[in-house]
């Protein structure tokens, strides 16, 4: 069933925007631009996506879907990305991670998985895993290291929040900023950081991970020093959301 989807919600390809919000094209008096990522099916009047990302009106009438898409150059084989199922076929899924073309991920690149026990993932899950791009431009997804084991990766957990910041930043945090082991000595936590500018956190409450997503968004903005950011973390924990 198509899930009716609001302005600056969340959503994958498949849903369906709704029509209280946006205007139907059959109305001559209404003028309607759609841009990247959404399609209006003339049959069943109705607007679907067919990008992951938030929708976004920038102006009266005109909608796309914000999918953070990044340029072919911005990932390499090896690179540890985060993407979005989008779909599950017999023996693989396609997944969203930015990038021009939807990754590839075969279901027995999970550890332990056989033609018998096979992975439960779905549409909407969160995948950690480990990229390859071919000759030809598409990227490929394993969620295995070479001796078969998960080394961290996989299907991360439904209770953990998923958000983006610039990729520079998201490398600089992979390989150089010290911020996030800092943090773990305040409070337990888990965080996986995607080469393509997505981050996912999960911890023992909302607050603390609405506190971990404000500290790491102001490192995106700011160049602040680490002590800086830790009083930060700290007056987020203790204030009202």
């Amino acid at each position: 069933m198509d899930i009716e989807r609001q302005i600056d919600e969340f959503v994958l390809p498949g849903d369906t925007i709704a029509l209280s919000t946006l205007p139907s094209p059959l109305d001559s008096s209404n003028t309607i631009t759609l841009g990247p990522g959404l399609h209006y099916d003339k049959y069943t009047n109705a607007f679907t996506s067919h990008a992951c990302g938030h929708v976004r009106e920038p102006s009266s009438l005109t909608y796309y879907i914000d999918g953070h898409r990044i340029s072919a150059s911005s990932l390499t084989t090896g690179d540890l990305v985060l993407g979005i199922v989008v779909r599950r076929q017999l023996e693989s899924l396609l997944v969203d991670i930015g990038y021009n073309e939807l990754a590839s991920l075969s279901l027995y690149d999970f550890e332990g998985s056989t033609k018998r026990t096979k992975p439960n993932v779905d549409r909407g899950d969160i995948i950690y895993g480990r990229l390859k791009i071919d000759s030809e431009c598409q990227p490929q997804i394993t969620c295995v290291n070479e001796d078969g084991k998960a080394d961290g990766m996989g299907v991360l957990n439904e209770n953990g929040y998923l958000f983006y910041i610039p990729i520079d930043v998201a490398n600089d945090l992979i390989h150089h900023d010290n911020l996030l082991q800092e943090l773990g000595n305040e409070i337990p936590y888990e965080i996986a950081i995607g080469a393509n500018g997505r981050v996912w956190i999960k911890a023992a409450t909302t607050r603390t991970m609405i506190a971990l997503r404000k500290v790491i968004l102001e490192r995106a903005k700011n160049k602040i020093d680490t002590n800086q950011l830790k009083t930060l973390f700290q007056q987020s924990l203790v204030s009202q959301f």
